[in-house]
């Protein structure tokens, strides 16, 4: 589908016109970024958990895109109490954690752990383009404790397959 109306390097967002190069469609690549990956992952992801949690992560990041353009309070504390509760419940599972975790492990587990990373890269973009843009400040606490969920799931991913975590040791290699 095309409609030519970019060919000018601008892009229409709800109700205004936009550089394609500014900070807010730049969030918004990076969260359809974030979002893909998750669709991704959630073709390698089996447990029915997971895959629930994982498929309300994705429309959350659509109403997050959303409120980065209307600010709403479309976001807010009830979102991140219920990222907050369902790290709780996979940590239980998990049992306590060691730090640092070498990311990998099962086939699950490395997929968690490159959305992850994605999720913080996704966050520090958005205190960076907060400076310039009128974001909520939801939106960033919802990322920050987004990837700290993915953290969880991906300890719990591992310990569902059987698969021991690396753990870095400061200042031993080898």
């Amino acid at each position: 589908m095309f409609t030519r109306t970019g060919d000018d390097g601008n892009t229409n967002l709800i109700s205004k016109r936009v550089g394609k190069d500014s900070p807010l469609v730049n969030f918004l690549g990076d969260i359809d970024e974030l979002n893909s990956f998750i669709g991704l992952a959630l073709t390698k992801i089996k447990w029915e958990d997971m895959q629930k949690d994982l498929m309300r992560i994705q429309t959350e990041l659509f109403i997050l895109g959303e409120e980065a353009i209307q600010n709403k309070g479309k976001i807010n504390e009830e979102n991140v109490k219920w990222l907050e509760n369902r790290t709780i419940e996979y940590r239980k599972e998990s049992g306590p954690v060691k730090l640092f975790v070498i990311p990998g492990g099962s086939e699950e587990a490395a997929y968690l752990h490159i959305i992850r990373s994605i999720a913080r890269r996704v966050e520090r973009n958005a205190v960076a383009y907060s400076k310039e843009l009128n974001f909520s400040k939801w939106l960033i606490v919802y990322l920050n404790r987004l990837s700290s969920l993915l953290f969880a799931m991906a300890i719990v991913a591992n310990k569902r397959r059987n698969v021991e975590e690396r753990i870095y040791d400061i200042g031993k290699y080898f």
